[in-house]
């Protein structure tokens, strides 16, 4: 189980560790570019939260296992993140990426 801590909040969002892969990839990038972009999760309890992702918002990633990179899942995600609604997990597109991970648990900023 992957976690990502945005913010200055102690409670971290719970990822699957092959979901976390390849976010970490996306943010990474993205940031590294100087691109901020917003990113919708799944919550458990059914709502979808959509946090800011910014160079200036503190970021930590942690995984308990590193997986298999698919560059086709990066190569979508990156080009969602990039257009006008950016990077939204609850879309169908991701849902293979999604469906793995446990009830994903968020905070706000």
């Amino acid at each position: 189980m992957g976690r990502l801590t945005y913010g200055n909040t102690a409670t971290p969002i719970e990822l699957d560790d092959r979901l976390m892969t390849h976010l970490r990839l996306v943010i990474v990038t993205k940031l590294r570019r100087n691109e901020s972009f917003p990113l919708t999760l799944a919550m458990g309890d059914g709502v979808a939260e959509t946090i800011w992702v910014h160079a200036s918002i503190p970021l930590r990633f942690s995984m308990t296992q590193e997986t298999d990179v698919d560059r086709s899942l990066v190569v979508a995600m990156m080009n969602a993140a990039s257009s006008a609604g950016g990077l939204d997990l609850t879309r169908d597109e991701f849902a293979r990426a999604v469906d793995g991970s446990r009830a994903l648990h968020a905070m706000s900023a």
